[in-house]
């Protein structure tokens, strides 16, 4: 069995405007350059959004104009719990399962991401797990740069 994948990262915003940022604001932070379906043909994605509902979904609309799902937001729970299956570039039967907790600090937000459900790809789980385990230190990385932007404190 694959452990989970944990990482906490802190925000100079408050819970819900590192929410909202995380959701709403995906594409001002997500690197889609290196980090997207776009990516695996060497382009970047026209955008990545992200539904702010219960059964929406993360999507990518690829520099060819076509939509690329993600993932599937299991709990939406805004400034404060969020939930979503994760499978951009693959099938939804091969979805992981990708959970953020937002928790005000006297400085801000810690944002607790745990990313787990990796026994799901099989004889891949590992080398999958691995890849996002150091996958989402530089998501997380560019998404604290552009919370600690003026325009978001």
């Amino acid at each position: 069995m694959t452990d989970p994948i944990n990482k906490t990262v802190s925000v100079p915003l408050t819970p819900a405007e590192a929410f909202t940022l995380f959701t709403d604001g995906i594409d001002k932070w997500w690197p889609g350059e290196s980090h997207s379906v776009s990516a695996g043909k060497n382009k970047s994605p026209r955008t990545i959004g992200f539904d702010t509902h219960k059964g929406g979904k993360i999507t990518e609309i690829t520099d060819a104009g076509e939509t690329a799902i993600w993932g599937t937001i299991l709990a939406y729970d805004l400034g404060e719990y969020l939930a979503f299956t994760w499978h951009p570039g693959k099938s939804e039967d091969q979805a992981t399962v990708v959970t953020v907790r937002f928790s005000a600090t006297e400085a801000g937000t810690r944002c607790e991401l745990s990313h787990g459900g990796f026994d799901i790809l099989g004889d891949l789980a590992d080398a999958v797990s691995t890849s996002y385990l150091h996958g989402w230190d530089m998501v997380l990385g560019c998404f604290v740069t552009t919370a600690q932007k003026p325009v978001y404190a």
